[in-house]
């Protein structure tokens, strides 16, 4: 039997935080740490079919609270719905139609990208292993979306609920995802 209280106060111990009632919004939303980050987790509902999202927030300085910039970088990542020899179908049939190569073969390859600046999107992706960050992430969480959005943080949209959710792999993601947010707040 799932207890909703125990696993999210799991949860809030793993980011070194604390459940927050915010259920005017969300039903489930938490609060914490991960490498200095501020860190949340938040749920529509904790339960099939709604999944939750990760967020670490990298402007710890608060400097772009207070100014709202049009310049900054942001990138969106998603998995390829069909790869391979499909794939040129698919474009046809509009399934990946928004399909933009960055141009780095082992990434195209797996992954979509929308972004406003191809050059440091690119640079995002050729940062040293962050490929290898991508891939662990995917492997973890099968995530829907990845969000990195430079000065504020990076967002990773995953379809598992909290219920179902194992508190070893979740761990894990944020460690590989506190790396992600470490890259952006020092390079971007």
């Amino acid at each position: 039997m799932f207890d909703k209280e125990e696993k999210l106060q799991a949860l809030a111990d793993l980011i070194e935080g604390k459940v927050v009632d915010d259920s005017a919004r969300v039903e489930a939303c938490i609060k914490g740490t991960v490498l200095g980050f501020p860190a949340t987790i938040e749920a529509m509902r904790v339960g099939f079919p709604f999944g939750c999202s990760f967020f670490l927030e990298t402007d710890v300085l608060n400097e772009n609270k207070s100014k709202k910039s049009s310049g900054e970088f942001t990138l969106t990542v998603s998995h390829r719905l069909v790869t391979g020899f499909w794939a040129k179908f698919s474009r046809i049939l509009l399934v990946d139609h928004t399909d933009k190569p960055l141009g780095m073969k082992k990434f195209d390859a797996d992954y979509i990208a929308k972004t406003n600046d191809d050059e440091q999107a690119l640079r995002f992706v050729q940062y040293p292993s962050m490929i290898d960050k991508l891939l662990l992430l995917s492997q973890y969480t099968n995530f829907t979306e990845l969000h990195v959005r430079s000065g504020y943080g990076v967002v990773l949209v995953q379809p598992t609920s909290i219920e179902k959710l194992d508190l070893d792999t979740v761990r894990e993601t944020f460690r590989v995802f506190g790396d992600i947010a470490q890259v952006v707040f020092e390079a971007f």
